[in-house]
């Protein structure tokens, strides 16, 4: 058993434990490395200026955190974004990380065009595992980071990506340009948790 494994297992204990063993809002963060994930959790739902999130280390393995937003309580876990951590999350933790999903938020940089078909292949597994453990979860991707992009070519990354990962075949999918400095981030996260 791995630290992740005993580190998950003893968090969905404390989780099954609360109130009448509910889950609660329980909303996953994924995506490859440097895409901004803990940025995104830190700005939105701990109120961490843009700014200070160059500070953030690597998210290593999976971070879960019980927040707070909009008078909702969430249960928001963060996997690393290292092939190594994302491998284990998909393999060895598959039936924790997936289960109980309201939302899971797939983020991509999308400044880093030459990363879209690594970032497609988890995806589709993403999907795959949603479909077997939490079949009536949302699905937003992020094309992340836009500030990075020229403001006339965004447009072009969200639709790279839309076609790419082929959002039109799946219902419960929807797609957002957004950036920590814009408040492009904050109007996605509010119109996809209600």
């Amino acid at each position: 058993m791995s630290y992740l494994e005993e580190e998950i297992g003893q968090e969905d204990k404390l989780i099954k434990g609360s109130e009448n063993g509910d889950f609660g809002l329980k909303l996953l963060f994924l995506g490859l490395a440097q895409t901004g994930k803990s940025s995104i959790i830190q700005v939105i739902f701990e109120n961490r200026s843009p700014e200070t999130t160059k500070e953030i280390q690597a998210t290593l393995g999976v971070r879960r955190k019980l927040l707070e937003f909009s008078n909702l309580s969430l249960n928001v876990y963060d996997v690393g974004g290292q092939i190594t951590y994302l491998e284990e999350a998909f393999i060895d933790l598959r039936e924790s990380i997936f289960s109980h999903i309201k939302i899971l938020f797939f983020v991509i940089d999308a400044s880093k065009y030459h990363d879209f078909n690594l970032a497609k292949s988890y995806f589709d597994r993403a999907i795959k595992n949603l479909s077997e453990y939490s079949p009536d979860a949302s699905l937003v991707i992020l094309s992340h980071k836009s500030d990075l992009i020229p403001k006339e070519e965004r447009a072009k990354a969200v639709e790279v990506i839309s076609d790419l990962f082929e959002i039109e075949i799946y219902p419960n999918v929807e797609i957002f340009e957004t950036s920590i400095f814009e408040q492009s981030l904050s109007d996605a996260i509010k119109e996809t948790i209600k």
